[in-house]
C-alpha cells in the first residue's frame, strides 16, 4: 500500500499528527491526575502511542518506495493499533471474548506483507484492519447502551465507519492512489473520534461519579441525607396527599468508638460497610436507607405503621447481633439501638429524623441492643418483649 503524497498534502498530514500528539498528551494528562484510573486507561495509552508511531512512520515513508525491507510498514502498525484498540476498548466494557481469535487473524493478515503481491496485500490488510475496527465499534456500542455514555458512541461510530468504509474500498477493489487517500482520510477521522470520544467518555464517567458523591455516602455507597430528601420527594407527596403513615427507624452502632480505638478505623468502616449491606438486605424495595453521621443510619419506610416498623428494627438489631465481625482471627462483638417513630400525613426527612432521634435516646438510656418505639407513648424493647417506658 504505497501512497505518494504532495508538497501540498504534506504540511496538513504533519499538522495532523501534532494534533493527535497534543489531543493523546491532554488526555494523557487529564487522566495520570485523577484518583482511580478509568477501565482501559492502559490499552487506550499503548493504542494512542502506537498510533502516532504509524503516522510518524508513514510521513517517513512517503517517496521511500515501501522502505527499507520493501514492505509497508505504516500499514502493518495501522493493523496492530486496530487490534490494540479491539483489546482497549473490550478492557474497558469488560469484555474480554474473541482476543486470540482475532490476535490469530492479526498476525495472519501482518505477515501478508512479506508473501502476497502489493494488490492482494492491500485488499487482505483492508478486511483485517476493518475487521478488528468493526469489533472494536460493536464492543463500544455494547458499552454505550448499558452505561448511556456518548463518548463510547463516538468510538463505536468511528469503528464501524472506518469498518464500513473499508469493505466497500475492498469490495471496489480500488487500489489507486485515490483509493488509498480515501482510505487515509477514513482512518484519520476515525483516529480523531476515537481520541475524542475516549476523553469524552472519561468525562461524562466523572461527572456520574460527581453526581453521586453528592447523594451517596462514599464509604457505604448509600444515600446521604441529601440523597435521602430526594428519593423520598414522592413518596413523602403521597402519604401527605392520601394521609398514610410514614415510618423512620433510626439506627446508631454501640459503642462504635471503642471499636475505633481498640482495633483501628479500618476495621470500623468495615463495620460501618457490612451493617449497610445488613440494612440494605433486611429492608423493602420500597425502604430508603441513608447514613447520616458517622454511626447513624436512617432508614424510613413509607406506607408502614408503629408495628410493622418496629418489627423491621427488631429484625435488624437481631440480624447485626448475628453477623461475624472479626479482627485478626478474633469476633467482636457488635450491636445496635434503633428508635423507631410514625408520623401521618404531611411530614418531612426532618420531622421523621427528630422523632426517630427521640426514641433513640430511650433506647440508649436503658443500655444497649435495645429497640424504643415513639407513637402515642414511648415503648422500650430488647427482645420482641414491651415494657412502659418515659
Amino acid at each position: 500500500m504505497e501512497l505518494m503524497l504532495t508538497e501540498n498534502q504534506t504540511l496538513p498530514l504533519y499538522i495532523l499528527v501534532f494534533t493527535l500528539t497534543c489531543a493523546q498528551v491532554l488526555v494523557l494528562y487529564f487522566l495520570s491526575a485523577s484518583y482511580t484510573a478509568p477501565q482501559g486507561l492502559g490499552l487506550f495509552t499503548v493504542y494512542f502511542m502506537a498510533s502516532l508511531t504509524g503516522w510518524i512512520l508513514f510521513a517517513l515513508q512517503q517517496g521511500q518506495a515501501g522502505g527499507a525491507l520493501g514492505v509497508d510498514l505504516a500499514a502493518i502498525v495501522a493493523l496492530l493499533n486496530a487490534y490494540l484498540l479491539f483489546l482497549a476498548c473490550g478492557q474497558r466494557a469488560g469484555i474480554l471474548r474473541g482476543r486470540w481469535l482475532l490476535a490469530a487473524l492479526c498476525l495472519g493478515a501482518g505477515f501478508s506483507a512479506f508473501y502476497l503481491p502489493p494488490q492482494r496485500m492491500f485488499a487482505v490488510q483492508l478486511a483485517g484492519t476493518a475487521l478488528l475496527w468493526a469489533a472494536a465499534g460493536a464492543i463500544s456500542a455494547t458499552r454505550c447502551w448499558r452505561s448511556a455514555n456518548v463518548g463510547d458512541g463516538l468510538i463505536a461510530g468511528a469503528g464501524l465507519g472506518l469498518a464500513g468504509g473499508m469493505v466497500w474500498l475492498s469490495l471496489a477493489g480500488d487500489d489507486s492512489a485515490g483509493g488509498q487517500q480515501l482510505a487515509l482520510g477514513l482512518y484519520a477521522c476515525a483516529h480523531v473520534l476515537v481520541a475524542v470520544g475516549f476523553l469524552g467518555s472519561v468525562l461524562l464517567e466523572y461527572q456520574q461519579q460527581l453526581s453521586q458523591l453528592a447523594t451517596r455516602d462514599p464509604l457505604t455507597r448509600l444515600f446521604n441525607r441529601r440523597g435521602l430528601e430526594e428519593s423520598l420527594h414522592l413518596s413523602l407527596a403521597a402519604a401527605a396527599r392520601h394521609n398514610t403513615r410514614t415510618s423512620a427507624i433510626l439506627v446508631d452502632i454501640d459503642q462504635f468508638s471503642r471499636i475505633n480505638d481498640n482495633f483501628g478505623s479500618e476495621l470500623g468502616d468495615e463495620v460501618l460497610r457490612q451493617i449497610a449491606e445488613v440494612l440494605q438486605d433486611q429492608c423493602r424495595g420500597s425502604d430508603v436507607v441513608a447514613r447520616i453521621g458517622g454511626e447513624e443510619f436512617l432508614l424510613v419506610l413509607p406506607n408502614s405503621d408503629g408495628e410493622g416498623a418496629r418489627t423491621v428494627a427488631e429484625r435488624l438489631r437481631q440480624a447485626i447481633s448475628d453477623s461475624v465481625f472479626r479482627a485478626e482471627r478474633q469476633r467482636i462483638a457488635v450491636s445496635v439501638s434503633a428508635g423507631v417513630a410514625t408520623l401521618e400525613g404531611t411530614t418531612t426527612v426532618e420531622e421523621l429524623a427528630l422523632s426517630a432521634a427521640r426514641a433513640l435516646q430511650v433506647a440508649r438510656r436503658e443500655g444497649h441492643n435495645r429497640v424504643a418505639v415513639v407513637d402515642q407513648q414511648t415503648r422500650l424493647f430488647r427482645t420482641g418483649t414491651a415494657t412502659e417506658g418515659a
